[in-house]
């Protein structure tokens, strides 16, 4: 499984691909350094001290690889974390590798060089070296994971509006964050404030000379930015393609539902006893019942008897299927909404 996807990821959309495709192969260079070969590295280093702790050692002293243990279990989590949820947040990159990265240092190569030194005193220039490789090597991945993200988001094109990727526009009067589904912002023309907006409630998005417009039912907000066209396209870029999202998702829950209407009008229930049997919809409805002959030597009270625990139990198995695909249909809905 390929760590960091070649093709820009959550884009469907083939020419937006191919117009950030330049600019993922760079970004996406700098982040399997920063957050995947840097941070094994000093894992690895770590793993060394370890190995180097026990030289002249009969036994091994089990404590001395836990700085290993910790640097690995580090490093393991950036790239689970990468893997999972991180490339959709290019703004998490920096302090998620240095996190980690700074992690590996404190629990892992300072720990390790200093259990190194006690033990093998004779390595203490290998050790050394070791340690600052270590701490370059950290040092290196937060300012590799900083150019990934510029080298991303940095002058933002059009086309990362049709991306779920946050952008932010900084000015000397605002800062704004277009988000998947809403637009915020942050002025400090005098006193700070804060303010933001769903796309749902934008009507039009307009341009001034120094700032944009963004315009709902209850009132227009003017928001100061350094390029008014620039903000303004992209800003447009991103409501149609939330838009469309949104639409897709619609149509993705109407089909869902259809079929799901389409599996529960197809169940039925069963149930047999005593030359009964009896089918029942998955209203618990009965829709059949059929008599062989041997009930004939029935007494008509055990005969209604029987019929009933047949309707009682055929009902049973209908509900069960329905409570089953029902329960199946939410999981599958709540899996999808996770991813």
């Amino acid at each position: 499984m390929t760590l960091i996807p070649r093709a820009i990821p959550l884009i469907n959309d083939p020419q937006v691909v191919q117009a950030l495709a330049a600019r993922w192969r760079r970004t996406r260079t700098l982040l399997l350094l920063s957050a995947g070969v840097l941070p094994v590295a000093i894992g690895i280093v770590c793993v060394v001290l370890a190995g180097m702790s026990s030289a002249g050692q009969q036994i091994m002293p089990w404590w001395s690889a836990i700085p290993a243990v910790a640097a690995a279990a580090c490093a393991w989590a950036l790239l689970t974390w990468l893997r999972r949820n991180g490339l959709s947040d290019p703004h998490s990159w920096l302090p998620a590798t240095t996190l980690m990265t700074g992690a590996q240092l404190v629990l892992g190569v300072l720990p390790g060089s200093g259990i190194a030194l006690r033990l093998s005193p004779g390595a203490a220039i290998a050790v050394k070296a070791l340690c600052a490789a270590g701490v370059l090597g950290a040092g290196s991945a937060s300012a590799l994971a900083r150019l990934a993200h510029r080298s991303l988001l940095s002058a933002p094109v059009l086309e990362l509006g049709s991306t779920a990727f946050p952008l932010v526009l900084d000015s000397s009067g605002a800062r704004v964050v277009i988000g998947t589904d809403r637009v915020d912002w942050t002025t400090r023309g005098g006193s700070r404030v804060d303010a933001g907006v769903s796309f749902a409630r934008i009507l039009r998005v307009t341009a001034h000379a120094h700032a944009i417009a963004v315009h709902t039912a209850s009132g227009s907000w003017t928001v100061p930015v350094a390029d008014p066209q620039a903000a303004q396209a992209l800003l447009r870029r991103r409501i149609a393609w939330w838009e469309e999202c949104r639409d897709a998702a619609s149509e993705r829950e109407q089909r869902r539902y259809l079929d799901l209407v389409t599996l529960l009008a197809a169940i039925s229930g069963e149930a047999s006893r005593g030359g009964i049997t009896v089918t029942v919809d998955s209203n618990g409805l009965t829709t059949g019942i059929e008599l062989s002959p041997e009930i004939r030597e029935l007494d008509p009270e055990v005969l209604a008897a029987q019929l009933m625990a047949c309707v009682q139990k055929a009902r049973a198995h209908a509900r069960r299927q329905v409570q089953d695909l029902v329960l199946d249909h939410a999981d599958d809905q709540l899996a999808k909404a996770t991813h």
